[in-house]
């Protein structure tokens, strides 16, 4: 409903395997201020909204679209294939720096410590 809802192409986050309040509660807070539409995260072995994160996040948790979902590659998968959403892992070792990538239309950023895919 949130992405039909969207008058411009759709700017997601997606985060795999962020268990530390403190980490979840800095990356909703980032993503508020960089304009993404919603946070999408694993709902087993990731960190929820608890109380340290709402403080951390500063007020984006009450504001941004959190999303836990069963299965993460089911749902980027859907992303791509129903929303033609162009998905996107960070890497360290990646060969393009995330300031040089082409990161225009529907994009999911995929960012965690299980995040190894540079380009999806």
């Amino acid at each position: 409903d949130l992405l039909g809802a969207l008058e411009v192409p759709p700017f997601l986050l997606v985060l795999d395997g962020i268990t530390d309040p403190h980490n979840l509660g800095a990356c909703l807070r980032s993503a508020d201020g960089a304009g993404v539409h919603a946070v999408i995260a694993p709902r087993d072995r990731a960190g929820g909204l608890t109380p340290v994160v709402c403080k951390v996040a500063s007020g984006a948790a009450e504001t941004l679209p959190f999303v836990q979902v069963t299965n993460l590659a089911r749902t980027l998968r859907y992303l791509q294939d129903v929303h033609r959403v162009f998905v996107v892992g960070a890497a360290g070792e990646a060969d393009t720096s995330l300031f040089r990538a082409d990161l225009t239309g529907p994009l999911a950023l995929v960012w965690g410590r299980k995040a190894r895919v540079c380009v999806v």
